[in-house]
């Protein structure tokens, strides 16, 4: 059974590195480790590259320095899901709506 990789909360099966860059070609790129048994959140994971499933675990997405985990490598599992993040709702149109008016609401009174 193919293990399934997707954002939501992880253990540690084993000591993993935190990189800076998705490349295991250099080890100046090792900002930091969790050590096994360690939980920690995945908040992306990327499709397999050159035997590699990438973990994003900084929970910036603009202009924040990212950093990354190996969650499984040639086939070695590294981290285990514990729970994944509930899936967002098929359709948000009324919650955008509703964000949208309160952002016009919240425009007006700075005027």
């Amino acid at each position: 059974m193919e293990e399934q990789f997707r954002p939501g909360d992880y253990t540690a099966l084993l000591d993993l590195n935190i990189r800076s860059q998705m490349d295991t070609e250099s080890v100046t790129n090792v900002v930091g480790a969790y050590k096994r048994g360690v939980p920690f959140t995945v908040y992306e994971v990327y499709p397999e590259k050159n035997g590699i499933v990438w973990g994003r675990v900084s929970s910036n997405t603009g202009s924040g320095t990212s950093r990354f985990v190996g969650l499984r490598v040639t086939n070695q599992l590294k981290a285990k899901l514990e729970k994944a993040f509930e899936a967002p709702a098929e359709n948000q149109d009324g919650l955008i709506e509703v964000l949208t008016r309160i952002a016009v609401a919240i425009e007006g009174l700075k005027k």
